[in-house]
């Protein structure tokens, strides 16, 4: 018999108010708005905000929410889809239960708070809501979506936004679940756009459909009331293997919190995901045997399959497909001691040591077999084979750091927000928003996020 998940999400969502909220929930909000936000101006001059925003602000509307938080305007809905392709054109935002939540949640959030006035602590209800059902939808899946082709920030990012913004709206039970019946109809995204400026459309789009979906509720469309869980439906459709449970009922929520176990990895390297720990173990072994090019025959970065998936390309030509190539990754952690901003530039990618280091990558797959990590092995290591037969082999790496399980320190929290923001933020600026950031669960609304005056409106956006 099919277990009635929606209507577990609408009974979490209409009673959130009045759940014990654990420590490490509250600590998973600062971290994801503060380093959501900083990525996101980060990403300000990436070639896909530039373009979204123009498309924004030529379609005009209602004025609502602070685009970029800039001092321009724009409908909640296409304020959230620019702010989160900008949050992901990087790949620099955190990410869980292989999605990147905070990316699609945080603009989504804070551009709707704009627009009904919500509290601080409204918002941070908001994100967890979202957070802990989009979890919940994951945890069904034994198998990769990945594997067929899903890009599962995608798929279920409407519905996690849905969650959250059903939360800031207060809905009714009937309403909350038209609003997830609809935003189960949004779900889509490939990963044959990996590498691409669609890849950080899928979290824009994500972001501005949960909106919608909560508006189309409210407005009186209704959905089915089992879109997500029906043998028909978005669970089952997307399904790589058809093995996704159905059946089980959720008996936990608001009672076991994923973010307590697992909370938020926030990256170091503008990379994708899976491709942290390698990036960890190449970048020690710069630091300790500093190769010399000439005197390598082999680099052997070990990972489990599955995250060798979501790493498509081996030869990459362009800094953006080398995020989500381990080749390049692992050959710029080796030469230059960092897997930045600046190393994955196109110039850079395209070097020609660069490219002589990539093409003697050899990747080598492990078991997925890290019982708290279903995705991956239980650590990743890179190995240098030098020409006369020495090897050298990276320390083993199991939690990345910035890691859930081995969480940056504040003051590290700190530096990466300072680093995204230098561009664009003198210093003062950058921490009275870091440090608004830091207790955004105290704001008394969202207008107590500065507007960054410095921030280009949406329709001078680089593009």
């Amino acid at each position: 018999m099919t277990a009635d998940v929606t209507q577990s999400f609408v009974d979490f969502l209409t009673n959130i108010r009045t759940l014990s909220v654990p420590p490490e929930g509250w600590a998973a909000v600062r971290i994801g708005f503060t380093d959501c936000i900083g990525v996101m101006v980060a990403g300000l001059d990436e070639p896909v905000t530039g373009a979204l925003a123009r498309v924004v602000a030529a379609d005009g509307g209602t004025p609502e929410a602070r685009v970029l938080l800039s001092a321009a305007k724009a409908p909640a809905a296409n304020a959230a889809m620019v702010g989160s392709g900008a949050a992901h054109a990087l790949d620099f935002d955190d990410w869980a239960f292989s999605c990147h939540p905070s990316a699609v949640l945080v603009p989504a959030i804070v551009a709707e708070s704009e627009t009904v006035g919500a509290s601080g602590r409204d918002m941070a209800l908001a994100y967890l809501a979202g957070y802990e059902v989009w979890a919940k939808l994951m945890g069904r899946e034994p198998d990769h979506h990945y594997a067929k082709g899903w890009h599962p920030t995608g798929t279920f990012g409407p519905v996690g936004v849905a969650a959250a913004i059903a939360v800031l709206h207060k809905l009714d039970a009937t309403t909350a679940r038209n609003a997830l019946g609809i935003a189960a109809s949004h779900g889509g995204g490939v990963m044959a756009n990996f590498g691409t400026m669609t890849k950080p459309y899928h979290g824009g789009r994500s972001a501005q459909a949960g909106i919608v979906a909560v508006r189309l509720a409210k407005a009186g469309v209704d959905a089915s009331a089992h879109a997500i869980e029906a043998k028909n439906g978005l669970l089952f459709a997307v399904s790589p293997g058809g093995r996704v449970d159905l059946e089980t009922p959720i008996a936990d929520m608001g009672k076991v919190w994923y973010v307590e176990k697992a909370g938020l990895n926030v990256k170091r390297y503008p990379t994708v995901g899976a491709s942290q720990r390698c990036a960890d173990a190449a970048i020690q072994l710069h630091t300790t045997v500093k190769p010399d090019l000439a005197a390598i025959a082999r680099v052997v970065p070990r990972v489990s399959p599955r995250h060798a998936e979501v790493m498509p390309y081996h030869r990459p030509t362009t800094g953006l497909q080398a995020k989500f190539s381990l080749e390049a990754i692992v050959a710029l952690g080796l030469l230059y001691g960092n897997v930045g901003l600046a190393e994955l530039s196109d110039a850079v990618v395209q070097r020609r040591d660069v490219q002589a280091l990539i093409g003697k990558v050899a990747i080598e797959l492990s078991a997925d077999d890290d019982p708290e990590f279903p995705n991956g092995a239980r650590f990743d290591t890179v190995r240098v084979e030098m020409i006369d037969g020495r090897a050298v082999t990276s320390p083993e790496v199991r939690r990345h750091r910035g890691h859930g399980q081995n969480p940056l320190t504040a003051d590290e929290l700190w530096q990466k927000f300072r680093m995204c923001t230098a561009a664009k933020l003198d210093e003062r600026a950058a921490r009275t928003l870091f440090e608004r950031l830091q207790r955004i669960d105290e704001l008394e609304s969202a207008a107590e996020i500065p507007t960054l005056e410095t921030i280009p409106a949406p329709s001078r956006g680089a593009g």
